[in-house]
């Protein structure tokens, strides 16, 4: 090419000419590529790795290279051009671009044979269970989610959810850091408490079409979440632990839903530290062997007291604080060679007991679930849910059996046959009835184990 912009700066070549030059050029260029490069079949100089063709198989029976050795010492670096490749990565080439997904969940089902039949059990339904108004088709929930590292010090993510079409809710929308020392870490903004495990759940995340029972009786009807903030920091023990505090700005509950006269938790009026909701968590987390895995939490919790009237507003008992306290426990046993088999077993257990301020009552609920993968798309889910042990005027006694049947073809779907009897004394057995739908679309991150 150098010929060919000589000739024509000087304006003394003809197109016949130029073409000329510019076919010496190529053939030049041609030769210097075929001196550097060994020929088509030809070994490799010993102690060296060549890079692969671009979209050409593999040869059958062909052994991958071997490392380069390392430099003698003293001995200059020597550079690999298609290692410094491999390795680069455009800067800022995931920064703008947030992993996003929308998940659909739909169901069809009852809440009991009979209008009210469930309604007489006196037990509250969480946010993004199917809805109680509106049985038969409906859709459960619609979940738009973003998730993205804002810079080198910030991770960001927000879920949006539509639960049973009753309007926009913001589910979470948080930031966390990701380069604090001593193991540290802060999380800011409106996002569920990391108290007990159920409660940092998504409802995709759920292996039952509802939630725990305890879940909207202790927690709320859309958990133990609200703006506020977390502190964390891995423990330095042997095993993994990590010890969180929270606190958060948590509103007062809704008075028509609660029975006059009723003392709440977890209500906080936003005038100050001494209103707030904190909470305290330990995670602990083994694996003793390569196939079982057992995590295991201690919660703490503590809030101001409202007393509720229907149709007035809950005011908070001056100074009165109740408290929660309780435990979760998760086994999870699976073997890490699918191609064996794809039996897998997971257990969870979780317990609280409520104590209201002022001499209020003690109360507690748990559960305890277990869900069998007996072939590569099928899973088998059976909980036993215990409400009032020990029982108040809150918590009355009530039992929980349910089973569910989830089919999922993909990562990215799943269809689940659920059933649950509800039983307790002085109430009329209630069987719910309900068959799910799942969807996901777009890059979804994962969450914390």
């Amino acid at each position: 090419m150098t010929a060919a912009i000589f000739c024509l700066l000087l304006q003394q070549i003809d197109p016949a000419a130029l073409e000329k030059a510019m076919a010496a050029d190529a053939a030049a260029k041609t030769t210097s590529t075929a001196t550097s490069a060994p020929a088509a079949g030809a070994l490799a100089p010993a102690g060296t790795v060549a890079p692969p063709t671009p979209g050409a198989p593999a040869a059958a029976g062909a052994v991958s290279p071997p490392m380069p050795a390392e430099p003698e010492p003293g001995a200059a670096p020597v550079a690999s051009g298609w290692a410094v490749q491999e390795g680069a990565r455009a800067p800022g080439s995931s920064l703008l671009n947030p992993a996003l997904s929308f998940i659909l969940d739909t169901s069809f089902g009852y809440y009991g044979l009979h209008t009210g039949q469930f309604d007489q059990l006196g037990l509250r339904i969480a946010g993004d269970d199917p809805s109680e108004s509106r049985e038969g088709f409906g859709v459960q929930e619609v979940e738009v989610a973003a998730q993205a590292a804002i810079d080198p010090y910030l991770e960001g993510a927000v879920f949006l959810t539509v639960p049973n079409l009753s309007g926009l809710e913001v589910e979470e929308a948080y930031l966390v850091t990701t380069s604090l020392p001593f193991n540290l870490q802060i999380k800011a903004g409106t996002f569920r408490s990391q108290i007990g495990r159920n409660n940092t759940q998504h409802l995709h995340l759920q292996n039952f079409t509802r939630r725990p029972l305890m879940t909207a009786l202790l927690f709320g009807a859309d958990g133990l979440r609200g703006p506020g903030a977390q502190a964390s920091v891995l423990l330095p023990l042997p095993w993994f632990a990590t010890l969180y505090a929270e606190a958060f700005s948590i509103g007062e509950p809704d008075a028509g839903d609660l029975v006059p006269g009723v003392e709440t938790f977890g209500g906080g009026v936003r005038l100050g530290p001494s209103n707030l909701t904190y909470t305290a968590e330990l995670e602990q987390f083994w694996a003793p062997a390569e196939a079982h895995s057992i995590f295991l939490g201690l919660n703490f919790a503590t809030g101001r007291s409202f007393t509720c009237a229907v149709g007035t507003t809950c005011l908070p008992a001056d100074g009165a604080r109740s408290f929660l306290a309780g435990g979760d426990l998760y086994y999870k046993w699976k073997p890490p060679n699918v191609s064996q088999t794809y039996l897998s077993l997971q257990w969870t257990t979780e317990y609280f007991v409520r104590v209201l301020a002022d001499g209020g009552p003690t109360e507690g609920a748990g559960y305890s679930d277990f869900v069998l993968q007996f072939a590569r798309r099928f899973y088998l889910g059976c909980r036993f849910d215990l409400v009032g042990a020990p029982d108040g005027p809150n918590l009355p006694r009530r039992y929980g059996y349910a089973g569910s049947l989830t089919f999922a073809p993909s990562e990215f779907s799943r269809l689940r046959l659920y059933a649950q009897e509800l039983v307790g004394p002085g109430v009329p057995d209630t069987t719910v009835g309900f068959l799910q739908a799942e969807y996901s679309i777009g890059a979804h991150g994962a969450h914390p184990f």
